[in-house]
């Protein structure tokens, strides 16, 4: 009788609290974790919407970094705790991102390059420590839903600033679009196009296109709510601009982005079959929509081309001893003249089987999981995350869509959009009465991510071969 109390009772802070291992003291004060979770956004808002460039008052004040350390300061201990053995085994997504730091320092340890290990650890703590803000402030259901609001509505501003300043309709300074060179006419001119751009860390078209895609996911999320009553129909009118915005980029990427994402959630949707004939309507279509960003070509000299041949010199680059921790972050430029343009091969060739594996896990451990949670005999209680299951997946597809054609292994939008998922997901099997995590740190799920990722790598070896 006084063990099914105790459990009960343990069962009732876990559910007042939405997670006991997420919100540790410092997190179970009200007004702290409503002030954390509030710095939060503004941090998140700050990737998007550059103050500093929007207003030139702001110019030089080192805003992002004070968010941070101002959110970090107010959950130190509670970020400290996802970080711990324990913890980690409940979430592997945790246990790869903390091992890239590992292979990272490795990578140039076994170069002896130490100058290297300093500042790659450096930059790549800074990811990590967003990474673990974003898993421990979003801790609720209603946290999860402002911060996909909040993520949604900053990246509709930011491409609708993008947008008017690309159509003239306004003059932004500190928006410069992209003049790019799409080949050769008969006479052996030099064509010119015109694209669209972000701003700051997404001045590339295509790294606009990444945060389109998932922007433009998560409105549909809200578009679909019905419990935002009337409100919700006000998310129809982001998708409008991003889908504007998608086609002025004249990405190739962020167009099969944009199809791979669409089609998960017509998978979701209306089933396997509606969605498969969805996407293969949609690419008869695209030529006479979508133009350049439709015209995926392979042949010597195109820009598929070339990406494929840099990915050659990289696999090129790992037949030697650094095979197992690749050849040192940062130095995949210096080797090849550029990036690879794939962030699984450039995760593979930096930091060797090793690094690229774990790299590959934070992907794979978060579709395992969503797979999990539509597979649970024990039933999610909470209908918001039941619903938000399709969407998380769709921006998760569309992610690693756009990262097959751009290095983005380190950055921070990656790891927000990983610890989206994350948060998402510790917040699922804590709503569940058996309160048990969907995916156990062990020797079995090791023994999945290396065959996983074996066959990831093994892909990508053959297929660039055949096309280099």
């Amino acid at each position: 009788m006084f063990s099914a109390t105790v459990v009960e009772g343990v069962r009732q802070l876990w559910r007042a609290d939405h997670s006991l291992t997420i919100a540790p003291s410092d997190m179970r004060h009200p007004s702290l974790a409503t002030l954390a979770f509030l710095l939060f956004q503004l941090l998140t808002a700050t990737l998007f919407l550059r103050p500093a460039e929007l207003f030139s008052w702001l110019e030089g004040l080192p805003l992002y970094e004070g968010l941070i350390l101002s959110t970090f300061a107010l959950t130190a201990t509670s970020v400290q705790s996802h970080f711990r053995p324990f913890a980690m085994i409940r979430q592997p997504i945790t246990y790869c991102a903390v091992g890239m730091l590992i292979a990272i320092v490795i990578s140039h340890l076994q170069h002896i390059y130490l100058g290297g290990v300093q500042a790659s650890a450096d930059q790549f703590l800074r990811t990590l420590v967003y990474y673990g803000l974003c898993v421990t402030c979003v801790n609720t259901p209603g946290r999860l839903k402002a911060f996909l609001a909040n993520v949604a509505a900053c990246t509709g501003i930011m491409v609708t600033l993008c947008l008017f300043d690309y159509w003239e309709i306004f003059d932004f300074q500190f928006i410069e679009h992209l003049r790019d060179l799409d080949g050769f006419d008969d006479d052996g001119n030099p064509i010119f196009i015109f694209r669209m751009r972000g701003t700051g860390i997404f001045q590339d078209p295509n790294d606009l296109c990444m945060v389109i895609v998932a922007g433009g996911v998560l409105c549909a999320a809200f578009l679909f709510d019905r419990s935002l009553g009337a409100f919700r129909f006000f998310w129809a009118a982001p998708l409008v601009i991003f889908t504007a915005a998608i086609l002025e980029t004249k990405s190739r990427g962020g167009m099969l982005a944009a199809g791979a994402a669409t089609m998960t959630l017509m998978v979701f949707r209306f089933g396997t079959k509606f969605g498969i004939a969805c996407a293969v309507l949609a690419m008869c279509a695209l030529p006479l929509v979508a133009g350049r960003s439709a015209n995926i070509d392979m042949s010597d000299g195109s820009t598929g081309h070339q990406r494929v041949e840099l990915w050659a010199e990289g696999f090129d680059a790992l037949k030697s001893p650094d095979l197992f921790f690749g050849i040192g972050h940062g130095e995949y430029a210096d080797m090849a003249g550029l990036v690879a343009h794939n962030s699984f091969v450039h995760a593979y060739v930096e930091l060797g089987l090793f690094g690229g594996t774990l790299f590959f896990g934070c992907f794979f451990f978060a579709f395992l999981q969503l797979y999990r949670v539509g597979q649970m005999e024990v039933p999610l209680w909470h209908p918001d995350l039941l619903r938000l299951r399709p969407y998380i997946t769709a921006v998760l597809v569309g992610w690693c869509m756009s990262m097959m054609s751009l290095s983005r292994c380190y950055i921070v939008p990656t790891f927000l959009v990983l610890g989206m998922a994350s948060a998402y997901l510790n917040l699922c099997w804590i709503h569940t009465d058996s309160l048990k995590p969907l995916i156990v740190w062990n020797r079995f799920q090791i023994m999945k991510l290396t065959t996983a990722s074996a066959g990831m790598f093994i892909g990508l070896y053959v297929f660039t071969r055949l096309f280099s």
